[in-house]
């Protein structure tokens, strides 16, 4: 994915255009002869309450959510910024160590560290459970080249085990790795967070929101254009509250949902499709 070589906008106010411009552009019109498919005779959707295809679902929705996240930090890097990007590994001592306040204190400190050193602190992190059945953390930090980030267990950020860093290359296919091996979520200790992220801008954090949409709502409308008030999806530009695309008709091992409008034609491939407006808006 490449972008003009300048920006008269300050790089913060570019990057932003950058990603809001290739998730929000104008959307096209439907081809001839398409028409949005009725509701009658169209089968229900079959969800399953099942432990497995719950677990399914849940992965499935945290992927997405790391895999855009490590994508977006790339792109917010204003043009010729020189960066790295920090894999840290944090174990515990003994097998039943874990406390969820950990993580958010560790994750706390380096925080304050980065206000320190006047960066922005862009990060990722997945939870993952060793073969011993202890929990570990994996993070990905972005932070300018001229900075060097310590060791946690030496600056006391981990108090709680072991830490290793080092400088890679491919922050995706570094945390994605981890999220392939993990295991069933009802062996994560009861409270337990299995990923975070933080640093993003606004239509950043869009776009992420707009992945884990319903199909039907990603259908209808682009990225930024709802809000979730109450269970209830909201039209930002107008105020409307959505009616339920669906009615649920419960069973003993899930539900059935039966549309109640005509299901819309898919407008967009995704929030990254329009990436010559994305180059407009940065020239």
């Amino acid at each position: 994915m490449r972008f003009p070589n300048s920006s008269t906008e300050p790089p913060n106010k570019a990057a932003d255009a950058r990603i809001h411009a290739a998730a929000c552009a104008e959307r096209p019109q439907a081809a001839p002869g398409l028409v949005s498919s009725k509701t009658s005779g169209t089968p229900p959707l079959e969800v399953s309450f099942e432990t497995e295809a719950v677990q399914r679902r849940r992965i499935g929705r945290l992927k997405r959510t790391v895999w855009a996240c490590g994508h977006l930090h790339r792109l917010a890097a204003p043009k010729g910024f020189r960066e790295n990007v920090w894999f840290v590994t944090l174990t515990y001592r003994g097998v039943y160590d874990w406390q969820p306040k950990h993580i958010s204190q560790c994750l706390t400190a380096v925080r304050k560290w980065c206000q320190r050193k006047a960066v922005a602190f862009r990060y990722v992190w997945v939870a993952e459970l060793q073969q011993r059945g202890a929990i570990h953390y994996h993070l990905a930090i972005w932070l300018p080249k001229r900075l060097q980030l310590p060791k946690f267990d030496k600056r006391g950020w981990w108090p709680h085990g072991m830490t290793q860093r080092v400088i890679g290359r491919n922050p995706v296919g570094y945390l994605m790795k981890y999220l392939s091996k993990t295991g069933p979520l009802q062996a994560f200790p009861k409270g337990a967070r299995i990923h975070g992220y933080g640093g993003l801008t606004q239509p950043a954090r869009h776009i992420c929101a707009w992945l884990n949409w319903p199909d039907w709502c990603r259908q209808r409308f682009g990225v930024g254009e709802l809000k979730t008030i109450d269970g209830r999806r909201v039209v930002l530009a107008t105020g409307e509250v959505l009616e339920p695309m669906y009615t649920r008709v419960f069973r003993p091992s899930g539900m059935c949902l039966y549309p109640n409008a005509p299901i819309p034609e898919r407008w967009v491939d995704g929030p990254y499709s329009a990436l010559r407006s994305c180059e407009e808006v940065v020239q």
